[in-house]
C-alpha cells in the first residue's frame, strides 16, 4: 500500500519561517522605542536651531540696512569720492588697490589742465625741440605745483617706461620742424593733441622766404659755405616790366610759373631724408662730401602758388628774418679770430697741436703733434661735440643778425618769395632750382612760416608769453 506523500521540508520551513517574522517584529519594537527615546531631544534641538538662524538673519538684515544708510550718507556729504570707491569695488578692487592707486584717482588734480593743438613763434637761432623742451618744462612744473597725478610722479598714464617708479613725462611734441635761423609758426600738441600732429606734418604751409643770386651754400642757406659763384647780372628785376620779357630769364617772375603745381625736388644734402638707411645730413658731415657726390632721390612735391616780391611785411620782419650778409660777415669775423687765436696758441706752445675754443680763444694743448693715441682719441671726440655746441651758440634770438623794418625793402641781387605749398616741401631747394631756371644759382637766406594749418602767425604765442595759463588758454581757444 501507498502512503500518502508528504513533505518532510515543510514543518521545518514553517518553523523558521515564523522565527525570521518573530526576529522582524522584536527589531521594528526597539527601533520604534528608540525613536520615542529621542524625538523630544529632536524637536527640542530643532527648534532651537530655528530659532538661532532667525536671530542671525534678523542680525544681518539689521546690519545691511546701517550700511545702506552710512553709505547714502556718504554720498550725499562727498559724491565724488563714494563714486570712485563704488567704481573700484565694482572693478574688484581690494581696501590695500584702492589705497595704491589713489594718486590716480579723478580727484587728484590733472596733469593737464587741457589737451590739443596750439601754435606758438619759433625765435630764431632755437630748434624745433629746443621749444618743445622748452615748453614741457614750463607745463611740468606747473603740474608739479598744482601736485597734479597724484604729487608723486606716480601717474601710470604719462611716465617714460614702465616701471612704477618712473617720472611722468608730459607729452609734448612739434607738428614740423624749423631750421634754426627760420622763425614763425610752429604748431605743438600738448597730451592727447600729439595724436593729431601727423596731418599738420602732410597739411598746407605757407612761408617767406628772402634769397640773394650770385652764390650757392652747401646747405643752401645762410649757414652753410659757399661752394658755387656765378653772375646774375642778366636778371634785370624781380617783377617783369616793360624792358622785360615776363617769359624769360631777365626777371624772376618769369621763371616761377615752372614751380607751381606737382614738381619733382631733389631735397637738399643737409636734410633728414634717408639714403640707404642713413641720414643726409650725417653723411655730409663725415667730410668733404658735395651734393654732386651722394644719389639723392627725387621725390614729388606740390606747390600750391609762388610769388615774388621786393619788401617784406612788418609782421614777417617782427617775426624775425637773418640778414644773410651781415651773418655770414660776422660768421667770418668769428672764424678769423679763431684763426688768429690759434696761430697765436700754436706760436707760444711750440709743436704741440691746440684746440681753440670758439667763446673765449681758450687753447687746449695735446701731447702729440698729429694728435694720435687714445686719449687724444677722447680729446677729438671732445673736440667735434664742442665745436657743434659752439656753433649753435654763436649767436642768441638777440645778437643774430637780423633785418629790421628800416632795411625790409630790397633789390637784387636780394628778392624775396611767398610760398604756399604742401608737406615735404623744402623752400631751400625750390631756391636753388629758381636759381638754376634763371641760368645762375640762388641761396635762401632768411625764413619765416607764416601759416601752418588754421595757425596764422599772429596768433602764435609768442616767447614772451610762453607760461601755463596762456598756454593751456590758447589749447581752449582752438
Amino acid at each position: 500500500r501507498s502512503r500518502p506523500q508528504t513533505s518532510k521540508r515543510l514543518l521545518p520551513r514553517t518553523h523558521k519561517h515564523h522565527n525570521v517574522i518573530s526576529l522582524r517584529k522584536s527589531s521594528i519594537t526597539l527601533l520604534v522605542a528608540s525613536l520615542l527615546m529621542i524625538l523630544p531631544s529632536l524637536v527640542v534641538g530643532f527648534n532651537f536651531r530655528s530659532s538661532s538662524l532667525r536671530a542671525i538673519h534678523q542680525h544681518r538684515h539689521r546690519h545691511i540696512h546701517q550700511v545702506t544708510a552710512f553709505v547714502s550718507t556718504m554720498k550725499r556729504n562727498n559724491p565724488s569720492s563714494t563714486n570712485n570707491r563704488d567704481t573700484k569695488r565694482h572693478h574688484g578692487m581690494t581696501s590695500k588697490s584702492v589705497e595704491d592707486t589713489s594718486s590716480a584717482s579723478p580727484s587728484s588734480p590733472p596733469l593737464y589742465l587741457a589737451e590739443g593743438l596750439l601754435a606758438v613763434h619759433k625765435p630764431l637761432t632755437w630748434t624745433s625741440n629746443d621749444v618743445v623742451a622748452y615748453i614741457r618744462g614750463i607745463l611740468t612744473r606747473d603740474a608739479k605745483d598744482r601736485n597734479a597725478g597724484g604729487g608723486n610722479d606716480n601717474n601710470n598714464n604719462n611716465k617714460r617706461g614702465r616701471g612704477r617708479n618712473k617720472k611722468q613725462m608730459m607729452k609734448v611734441g612739434h607738428g614740423g620742424t624749423l631750421d634754426p635761423l627760420a622763425s614763425g609758426v610752429l604748431v605743438l600738441g600738448i597730451g592727447k593733441g600729439t595724436t593729431q600732429l601727423q596731418s599738420y606734418l602732410e597739411g598746407d604751409k605757407q612761408y617767406v622766404a628772402v634769397c640773394e643770386l650770385g652764390y650757392e651754400t652747401t646747405t643752401l642757406d645762410a649757414e652753410g659755405d659757399v661752394v658755387k659763384e656765378m653772375e646774375w647780372a642778366h636778371v634785370k628785376s624781380v617783377k617783369g616790366g616793360s624792358d622785360c620779357d615776363s617769359t624769360s630769364t631777365s626777371s624772376i617772375d618769369g621763371v616761377l610759373s615752372k614751380f607751381q603745381g606737382k614738381i619733382q625736388q631733389v631735397p637738399p644734402l643737409y636734410s633728414a631724408i634717408r639714403v640707404d638707411g642713413k641720414r643726409l645730413y650725417e653723411i655730409a658731415r663725415k667730410g668733404d662730401v658735395n651734393s654732386d657726390d651722394v644719389e639723392i632721390p627725387t621725390r614729388e612735391v606740390e606747390v600750391y602758388g609762388v610769388k615774388a616780391c621786393a619788401s617784406l611785411e612788418e609782421d614777417v620782419v617782427r617775426s624775425g628774418v637773418v640778414d644773410g650778409r651781415k651773418y655770414r660777415e660776422a660768421v667770418k669775423a668769428m672764424k678769423d679770430a679763431e684763426s688768429e687765436a690759434a696761430a697765436k696758441a700754436l706760436a707760444e706752445g711750440g709743436d704741440d697741436k691746440v684746440d681753440v675754443n670758439d667763446e673765449g680763444g681758450e687753447t687746449k694743448k695735446h701731447d702729440n703733434a698729429d694728435g694720435s693715441g687714445g686719449g687724444d682719441k677722447k680729446k677729438k671726440h671732445s673736440k667735434k661735440r664742442n665745436d657743434k655746441d659752439n656753433k649753435k651758440n654763436m649767436f642768441s634770438d638777440t645778437t643774430v643778425p637780423s633785418i629790421s623794418a628800416d632795411n625790409c625793402t630790397f633789390e637784387l641781387p636780394q628778392f624775396a618769395l611767398e610760398v604756399q605749398c604742401g608737406g615735404g616741401t623744402y623752400i631751400r631747394s625750390l631756391v636753388r632750382d629758381i636759381g638754376y631756371e634763371l641760368d645762375t644759382v640762388a641761396t635762401m637766406t632768411g625764413l619765416v612760416r607764416t601759416k601752418q594749418g588754421p595757425f596764422v602767425l599772429e596768433d602764435a604765442l609768442r616767447r614772451e608769453d610762453w607760461n601755463a595759463e596762456k598756454i593751456y588758454a590758447a589749447i581752449k581757444r582752438v
